[in-house]
């Protein structure tokens, strides 16, 4: 992601605008000496759109450093973009609504595609487009649920953040 994603300016313009990013990388044995994992040309191609990848969490959490929304894997940087005007307006007190109504938005895509598409469900994602997006929204679908959020460890973490933050003096 760090070289096609958060390479993309759209992506950078807004993040630098409306989120303070912060990188940590928690499986550092899904990659060698803490470099980039890699990935084919052939596996990017099989999934432009994102998917798989469980060692990268983008993650949006509130100021307290409550996790709001938390997105598994690769994603493109249109999905991204989406993802992130998407989780601008989750609150503690909306998310659980709004996450809801967002899966059921992804799935109802990923159903119409169905429907409009039999001969396409059959084929794997790497050989059909329509494959490629029904996955998509299915794995993108699985980031919206109460389940996505429990990473063991992230809260404490973000919380830390938070509250140093608060306490800084700046002369």
């Amino acid at each position: 992601m760090r070289t096609v994603t958060f390479a993309d300016p759209r992506v950078v313009d807004l993040l630098n605008g409306r989120f303070v990013a912060v990188w940590n990388n928690h499986r550092v044995d899904r990659t060698a000496k803490g470099e980039q994992a890699f990935y084919s040309r052939e596996e990017m191609a099989a999934y432009p759109e994102g998917g798989g990848g469980n060692n990268l969490y983008t993650l949006v959490a509130a100021p307290d450093g409550t996790v709001l929304n938390c997105l598994r894997g690769y994603w493109s940087a249109d999905t991204l973009l989406a993802e992130l005007e998407f989780s601008r307006g989750l609150t503690a007190e909306n998310r659980i609504e709004r996450q809801a109504a967002r899966v059921r938005a992804l799935q109802a895509e990923e159903q119409k595609l169905a429907v409009d598409h039999p001969a396409e469900a059959a084929k794997r994602p790497r050989d059909s487009a329509v494959a490629r997006r029904r996955a998509a929204l299915n794995l993108l679908a699985l980031t919206h649920t109460p389940e996505s959020l429990a990473i063991p460890g992230i809260e404490t973490m973000l919380v830390s953040i938070a509250d140093r933050s608060r306490t800084r003096v700046f002369v």
